[in-house]
Formats: C-alpha cells, sequence, structure tokens
C-alpha cells in the first residue's frame, strides 16, 4: 500500500470560568493574614488545537510516520471581585487586569545604559527617558508566562521489526523573570554571591561603551530587563527498538512478543533562555535544577 493517508483534526473552543478559588485582600484586622480565600471572578479562553498524524511511505517492510499538533489559547480575564478591575499579586510581577490575561507581567521598562556616563535608563510611565526607578512606572508588558503557543511532532522509521521514534515539544511566546540574573548581575549589591562573567565584559567602564550592564555601583533593579523569553524546543524522546521476528519467537513456544530498545529523554534543548532549563514551573525563575537527560536500555516480553 503506497497511498498517502493524512488524518487530521481541528478543534474550536470557547470557554468561560466562574466563581474562581482567589486570594482576596482584607483587613487585617479581621482574621490576622490580610486575605482569604473567595470564589470570586471570572475569565475567558478561546482557541485553537490541531493535530495531525500521516504514513508517508507504508509498504510491506518499512513505514514513515509523521505526526504534529499545535494548540494556541487566548486568555482574558473578565471579572475579578467586588467590581474591582485590577489586582496587583504581590512579589510576583504581575497584575489581573480585567481585560487582559491571568500572569501579565507589570513592571518597570528598563532602557538601556547612558554611552556617555554609564548610568542606568527607564521609562516612565508615560514612555519618557529617566535615570530614576520609580515603582509608579510600572506598565502592562503584554507578556505572560502562560504560554499562548504550545505543540510537539515527531516522527518514526520501521524496517521490518527495527524501529526509530523521535518525539519534539515546543512552546512559544513564554516568558519568565530570571531571578538568578538578578543576583548575578547585581552590579555591587549582592557582591557576596557568586557574580556573572558578563560584569567583567560587558559591564560600562568607559565613554561609549554599548551595554545593557550599567556602571559599577549602579545596582539592579527588578525591571523588564530581567524578564527572558522561555520559548524552547526540545528533543523529548529518542528510542531504536528491535522486535524479534514472530517465527523465532514461535520456535519458543513461550514468547509471544519480545522487543529489545534503547531509548533517550531530553537530549537537546534549543533555547535563548538563560537560566539551567527553559521548561521552569512559575513565572520567575529560582535557580530550578533542570530536567535530567535519561538513558535507557530495556527488554520487553509477552508470553
Amino acid at each position: 500500500n503506497k497511498e498517502l493517508n493524512v488524518y487530521m483534526s481541528i478543534d474550536f473552543y470557547h470557554k468561560k470560568t466562574t466563581d474562581m478559588l482567589m486570594s482576596v485582600p482584607e483587613s487585617y484586622a479581621i482574621t490576622g493574614e490580610g486575605y482569604r480565600w473567595d470564589n470570586i471572578g471570572a475569565m475567558v479562553n478561546r482557541g485553537v488545537e490541531v493535530s495531525v498524524n500521516s504514513d508517508i511511505i507504508r509498504t510491506k517492510d518499512f513505514t514513515w510516520n509523521l505526526n504534529a499538533n499545535v494548540s494556541y489559547n487566548k486568555n482574558k480575564i473578565t471579572e475579578l471581585y467586588n467590581g474591582v478591575t485590577e489586582y496587583e499579586m504581590s512579589s510576583t510581577n504581575t497584575k489581573l487586569v480585567v481585560g487582559h490575561p491571568v500572569g501579565e507581567f507589570y513592571i518597570n521598562r528598563f532602557a538601556g545604559v547612558n554611552p556617555a556616563n554609564g548610568d542606568a535608563l527607564w521609562y516612565t510611565k508615560d514612555g519618557e527617558l529617566t535615570t530614576e526607578f520609580n515603582e509608579s512606572d510600572k506598565v502592562m508588558t503584554g507578556k505572560t508566562f502562560d504560554s499562548p503557543w504550545a505543540g510537539g511532532f515527531g516522527t518514526t522509521f520501521a524496517w521490518k521489526g527495527l524501529s526509530l521514534s523521535a518525539q519534539f515539544s515546543w512552546m512559544a511566546d513564554r516568558w519568565v523573570m530570571n531571578n538568578d540574573r538578578f543576583f548575578e548581575e547585581s552590579n555591587g549589591l549582592y557582591s557576596t554571591y557568586n557574580q556573572s562573567r558578563r560584569l567583567l565584559y560587558d559591564r560600562w567602564k568607559k565613554p561609549g561603551d554599548i551595554t545593557d550592564i550599567p556602571r559599577y555601583g549602579v545596582t539592579a533593579q527588578l525591571d523588564d530587563r530581567f524578564l527572558e523569553n522561555s520559548s524552547f524546543l526540545r528533543l523529548k524522546n529518542l528510542t531504536l527498538a528491535y522486535a524479534l521476528p514472530q517465527p523465532l519467537l514461535k520456535k519458543t513456544n513461550f514468547f509471544t512478543n519480545a522487543r529489545i530498545y534503547a531509548q533517550g529523554q531530553n537530549l537537546l534543548t534549543f533555547t535563548g533562555f538563560n537560566g539551567l532549563d527553559p521548561e521552569v514551573a512559575s513565572n520567575i525563575y529560582r535557580a530550578q535544577y533542570p530536567a535530567s537527560r535519561q538513558y535507557t536500555l530495556g527488554i520487553e516480553v509477552s508470553f
């Protein structure tokens, strides 16, 4: 059979969620905690999911299969609590705002370094340059930790009993605050911590230097200089296997199936993220232990 068969599925969805469990701020005089848990608010998720699977080649002894999937999700908060339209999440650099997605970063914008004197520059809320870092100049960035784009793809080659398969996964437009860099590029603020080599090679030293690290003594601030795109493409699984032929197994009068395989996981990762692992668990990266490479040899038998 040399016909090309392609199987595709497309799902569209529109989901409204209400009465979400959320920490609601209240006076410390009530419980002494400053917040309470309540079922409030609403959000809408709209998106599409597409999957494709096809045997590009299928003959008696050889098969080549390709598969892929991709999803896109657009999230929007439509209601908070007690008529409130925005609420800043403390210690997260994010803000919940009606009309915006959950987890959108609310932060000061870094404008670079003045090449004349090495001073750090920021943008005010109105977009003007300033040398003063002020919390009041924070803005919604349009960047979130929750990736709107995600997917994977893979392929399998099979010849007689021998097979080779690879599976990749990816995420795009996913943003993380790299807290490690804040400490490692502190420029004197955390001098007892290990510091990045960038302070030696890239820090401003003389008039005319073009860099993103100010002169020594102008310490780091939690601005969007440390907000990084953690999009990635990762080879999640690579497997080489051999299934013993049925005539040989029948001679044993015991085994019905036998398969020998070698497998590797998390073998390759392509990303522009500066941390150890772009597939982080929260919107603030704090020295997360990276996904380990794993190698497995095995035998599967049935009888």
